[in-house]
């Protein structure tokens, strides 16, 4: 098991405290959250304001933030470069790494090709990639940034959130303390849970190697 702690920035907080409400802002945090772990300091635990990539049977990030914790899946593979302790982030298909230049082109593809835009044909997307990779002066591969973007577009995000909601409570309607399962408007519920959720207790839930958890009404 690896397991790679972070501290957020100030920008990232704010970009971290907006709802999620579509895959598009999922993956869009996911390639922040990338480029923080790839700069960033590993660090111990910090008491708030941190992201956790968890590698093991399950790759998933946590972003632990006030009075909320979230997660989903992450679907790159990660290895330690021995000699600087940095990490390696790679697509397993392409073996794309995803070095600063190839994460700056794969964000701004995706704000052209895919974010807030109408589904358009294949040849509209590979126009705009093509548009914005001869916009670089060191130019990755077209196919392999293009099978990135469809993988992104594809993977599952298992999306999970704790909420301690003092704002929204409202009994057992909106308990206190509840987790959302899901994103969308027309997809997501809630689990009313008794008791507070620090970090490691959310992560436990999740973990394919420990107990499961068990609802009582």
């Amino acid at each position: 098991m690896k397991e790679f702690t972070v501290r957020m920035t100030k920008r990232f907080v704010e970009i971290a405290s907006e709802p999620i409400r579509t895959k598009q802002h999922v993956i869009m945090l996911m390639l922040e959250a990338i480029l923080l772990l790839k700069n960033a300091d590993v660090l111990e635990k910090p008491s708030n304001n941190y992201i956790i990539l968890k590698v093991d049977k399950m790759k998933r990030l946590f972003f632990v933030i006030e009075n909320k914790i979230f997660s989903f899946n992450f679907p790159f593979s990660v290895e330690v470069q021995e000699e600087s302790n940095n990490l390696i982030i790679y697509d397993s298909i392409t073996n794309l790494e995803l070095n600063a230049l190839n994460l700056t082109v794969l964000k701004l593809a995706f704000k052209e090709t895919f974010f807030g835009k109408e589904i358009q044909g294949i040849l509209d997307l590979d126009s705009e990639l093509m548009q914005v990779i001869d916009s670089f002066e060191t130019k990755p591969n077209k196919d392999e940034v293009w099978q990135v973007l469809k993988n992104l577009q594809m993977f599952e995000s298992g999306y999970l959130r704790y909420d301690y909601d003092e704002v929204h409570e409202n009994g057992k309607l909106h308990p206190l303390n509840h987790i959302d399962i899901n994103y969308t408007p027309h997809g997501t519920f809630k689990i009313g849970i008794k008791d507070t959720l620090d970090c490691n207790a959310f992560m436990d839930i999740l973990d394919l190697n420990t107990d499961s958890y068990f609802i009582s009404k």
